[in-house]
């Protein structure tokens, strides 16, 4: 009767003699960062996922952005998903109303019924409430 042994590290699966054994860890520690940024007249700004691995698992977001320009304009950040489908979510605006040469950073998470297959990020440049013009890189 021939054995054999058989590792699945990547996955955190071995089988030994013909037993499949799980191996769990912490996901925190297998998480990698990926980050998305652009910019566009009068800002820039980035996102970081702590990326797990598992799309339906709870990320955890930096996402940061620049006011570039003494234009008299604010700028804002958001967080951008998509789905296995391929359709967009478009995550909350954060705003940074401080004026040229500022930076604010935003500690978040995101989690998605439908999984996070994709992410990236939005900057924009601001009159009000109207979009004056905006930049989009996804990771």
């Amino acid at each position: 009767m021939l054995k054999r042994n058989y590792a699945f590290r990547a996955a955190g699966l071995a089988a030994v003699s013909g037993v499949l054994v799980l191996a769990t860890a912490n996901p925190s520690s297998a998480a990698t960062n990926r980050t998305a940024s652009c910019s566009t007249t009068g800002a820039k700004g980035y996102s970081t996922t702590a990326w797990t691995g598992d799309p339906y698992q709870e990320q955890s977001v930096t996402l940061g952005v620049t006011d570039t320009s003494a234009d008299g304009h604010h700028v804002r950040v958001r967080y951008l998903t998509q789905q296995q489908s391929g359709a967009t979510r478009y995550w909350q605006w954060h705003s940074n109303t401080d004026g040229n040469g500022t930076s604010k950073t935003w500690y978040t998470s995101a989690k998605s019924d439908y999984g996070i297959w994709g992410f990236g990020v939005e900057i924009a440049r601001f009159e009000g409430d109207t979009l004056l013009n905006s930049c989009v890189d996804w990771g």
